[in-house]
């Protein structure tokens, strides 16, 4: 399955927005409150919700209709479990509208103020593996979170109880497939040096030297040991989606090109990608791989698209997109930098007007 658009009416930031995606990876980025992650958690819970649903109650429309606000619930977290206050705030009562397209089928619900939910429409078959990465990593958190979530000892939202559901998976028995190894093998060697295993339920990277726990290993090789866990296990595969909330957060740049690399292989591979980012690197990589494609290795090359989203007083967040990073107008990023230089350049002026004096 493949997202191809999604249409947002008085959705949390949103006053009216549509998105176009890419097969492959679809990159946000905008300032803080700009709903970059209000946007991957919406996708990824309707996704989710439909997932669990029967064949049976989907021909009903029965079985969305409770697992999917319970869902948007769960990943949002509102207060006091409050569907109304993911519409858009405005004067009076209101109702927002998503409205979602795939190459299998449709996906469009209603909320209002009051917290009414209504499933106006579901044509969707059966829908692939799902997974969302938080920005805080969780291999760390793994011990006791899904036992501890589900007796409402943590204010975590669901993703963290799910990405642990996910990471809990055995690895596939066997030889390794040639698009696991092909995908996992050059983190496990170049970064990680070794393979991650799940043993007493604790995370551990096994290399020459033994057994490291995960708490003993860098947030950023956490991170990575996430993603390498989902491939081997058979969590994130052809044909599945991934939605990643910042992926840059707690890397240093080494592991940001890498990053940027698994996300083009993995969309290579099949995996339609969505992340929200503030990191000039990581958006650069990608937007470099997007503007010379024919000078990708085969196994990188894949679509990409980005998504700039800014704020208006009057129209809420509003949506730009490009196939690369220098077809957007509004780029916080880029601006931001820009300015920095522009400061560094008025220091070393003033600096040098002071000496020459």
């Amino acid at each position: 399955m493949k997202i191809e658009t999604l249409h947002l009416k008085k959705f949390c930031a949103f006053k009216e927005a549509e998105f176009s995606f890419s097969t492959g990876i679809n990159v946000f980025i905008g300032a803080n409150g700009t709903g970059k992650s209000h946007l991957l958690k919406v996708l990824y819970a309707s996704l989710k919700a439909n997932e669990r649903s029967s064949p049976e109650s989907l021909s009903k429309l029965t079985g969305l209709e409770t697992l999917l606000p319970q869902k948007l619930i769960g990943v949002f977290k509102p207060d006091q479990d409050g569907l109304g206050r993911l519409v858009f705030r405005g004067v009076g009562r209101s109702s927002a509208e998503v409205k979602l397209h795939t190459d299998q089928g449709n996906l469009s619900f209603q909320l209002t103020t009051p917290g009414n939910f209504k499933l106006v429409r579901n044509t969707l078959e059966k829908t692939p593996g799902a997974i969302f990465i938080p920005s805080r990593e969780s291999l760390a958190l793994y011990e006791g979170l899904i036992a501890a979530y589900d007796k409402r000892e943590l204010s975590l939202d669901e993703t963290f109880r799910d990405l642990c559901v996910a990471l809990s998976s055995s690895a596939l028995r066997g030889p390794r497939s040639a698009e696991i190894a092909a995908l996992a093998g050059p983190f496990e060697k170049e970064i990680l040096q070794g393979t991650v295993r799940l043993e007493g339920g604790k995370f551990y990277v096994y290399n020459d030297d033994g057994l490291i726990e995960a708490h003993l290993l860098s947030e950023g090789q956490r991170k990575i040991a996430s993603l390498v866990r989902l491939m081997v296990n058979g969590s994130l595969t052809s044909n599945d989606l991934l939605f990643w909330d910042e992926p840059e957060a707690n890397l240093n740049p080494r592991l940001v090109t890498k990053v940027a690399e698994a996300l083009r292989a993995l969309a290579a591979a099949g995996v339609q990608v969505f992340i929200a980012t503030h990191d000039y690197l990581l958006t650069q990589e990608l937007s470099l791989a997007a503007e010379y494609p024919d000078q990708q290795e085969e196994r990188l090359r894949c679509p990409i698209n980005f998504f700039a989203l800014s704020r208006t007083e009057t129209e809420g967040v509003t949506v730009q997109s490009g196939g690369t990073v220098a077809a957007l107008q509004d780029n916080p990023i880029l601006e931001e930098f820009a300015a920095h230089y522009d400061r560094e350049q008025a220091l070393l002026n003033r600096e040098q007007s002071t000496t020459a004096g």
